[in-house]
This record gives C-alpha cells, sequence and structure tokens, in this order.
C-alpha cells in the first residue's frame, strides 16, 4: 500500500502546557494571516491555546516559515493520488490524534478530507469560509441594504470576493466543518463590511486590508471559547 507524501519537522524544546491545543491545516494559495493572526493573539495572552501543529498540503506554503520563525511542529502532506484520498484523511486524522489536537483549524487547506478524516479525527475541525452561512434554521442573512447574503458555498476566495459586488456588501463565516463543505455549524461572523467604490477598483486589496482584518478577529472570537465549538459541534469537550 503507497503512503501519502509525509515528511516532518520538529522543534527542540520544552511544550507549554495550555487549555486547548489547536492545529492550523494551510496550502500554498495565501500567505499564512491567518496562521500569524493566532500565534499573535496567543502571544499577546488574548487566547489561552497553543499550537502544537502545522500542516500544509503544499510543500512551499507561505506559512510554513511563519510556523519556523514561531518554533512550531509542521507536516508537509501532499496528496499525489486521488485513489488515495481516504487513506490521506485517515492518516492525517490519526496524527492529529497522536498529537492530541483538540481544534483543527482549516486555513485557506485545499485538500479535501472525506468522511474517513471526520470519523477517525476526535476533536473539532472548523473552516473560515469567505460568504455567509446560513443558521440551522436555514433563515437567509441579509445585509445592511436589506439584501440576501451570499453563501458562496464551493467556491474558492478569489470567486467568492467578487460574488460579493452585486450586494454591496461582504462578509465570513467561521463554521464546524463536516464531510459536506461549507455547510456545517455556524459559529461566528464576520461584521458585515460595504463595498465602496475604491474596493470595486481592487477586489484583492479589499481582501487584504479589509475582509481579512474582520476574519482574523472573528476567528480569535471563536477560539476565545473552545469549549463553546464543541457543544456547537454536538461533541463533548475534553477534560485534562
Amino acid at each position: 500500500m503507497i503512503e501519502p507524501d509525509l515528511r516532518t519537522f520538529r522543534p527542540e524544546g520544552g511544550e507549554i502546557p495550555t487549555p486547548v491545543k489547536l492545529a492550523v491545516l494551510i496550502s500554498n494559495k495565501g500567505s499564512g494571516t491567518n496562521l500569524q493572526a493566532i500565534i499573535d493573539a496567543i502571544g499577546r495572552g488574548d487566547l489561552k491555546a497553543q499550537i502544537d501543529l502545522v500542516v500544509s498540503d503544499k510543500a512551499n506554503a507561505k506559512g510554513l516559515e511563519r510556523a519556523r520563525n514561531n518554533n512550531i511542529s509542521e507536516m508537509i502532506m501532499e496528496l499525489h493520488d486521488r485513489k488515495l484520498r481516504s487513506l490521506y484523511s485517515s492518516t492525517l486524522a490519526r496524527t492529529l490524534n497522536q498529537e492530541g489536537i483538540q481544534i483543527a483549524i482549516l486555513a485557506g487547506f485545499a485538500t479535501i478530507l472525506d468522511a474517513s478524516y471526520f470519523n477517525v479525527f476526535s476533536g473539532v475541525t472548523i473552516n473560515v469560509h469567505p460568504g455567509i452561512l446560513h443558521d440551522e434554521n436555514d433563515k437567509p442573512i441579509l445585509f445592511p441594504n436589506g439584501k440576501e447574503a451570499p453563501d458562496n458555498k464551493g467556491k474558492l476566495t478569489d470567486n467568492a470576493v467578487s460574488l460579493f459586488v452585486p450586494y454591496g456588501y461582504a462578509g465570513s463565516t467561521i463554521h464546524v466543518e463536516t464531510v459536506e463543505a461549507d455547510s456545517g455549524p455556524v459559529i461566528e461572523r464576520t461584521e458585515f463590511i460595504e463595498l465602496t467604490p475604491e474596493d470595486l477598483e481592487d477586489l484583492g486589496k479589499f481582501y487584504d486590508e479589509k475582509l481579512k482584518p474582520a476574519e482574523h478577529r472573528a476567528l480569535k472570537r471563536a477560539l476565545a471559547n473552545p469549549k463553546r465549538i464543541f457543544e456547537i459541534a454536538g461533541k463533548e469537550f475534553p477534560q485534562k
């Protein structure tokens, strides 16, 4: 049986005991700012947590350098054969379990994880999604101008940001990730950000300077209460 490509770096030094153990899953599309926002929040004492592992599905992800600069364990795990997706997914889940990870954060991770990941991982996986997901009652969410906010399910970030243009506002959702992508229970939403004429001229700048910082704030609000994340996911918060 062929194993997925798996390379691991382990920094020297002891671990600092913390209430919640995090893993951040990244890729090479972004620059790792979600990861950095969590690192900074922990460093300031805003979050009582520890990032024990950063996993990238691409070897050239910029977030890996952020992990190295902060003495965080890193792992590169690339899926080279789609036929091995189930093996890849369960291997990743077992690794997270072995590391004692309680919350895994999908921060641009591009590889689709199948049911074997969610069946094996004992913690909760959350996702940062560039769209306004509905609550469980499926009641539409309205922007301040009365327009129904798009959920942008299944859309990548670049496409999702452009889809906000007809609505005049943008926002993102922090939610529990499930086997059905972009469909799990909502944990937090960003504030709704109005798109100005200047924003429409450069959507990339709008995302980097306005929407992404809002995502960072929402992510930190979510992680500030890990027990609530487990409750929303329908799981029991692990007691140490």
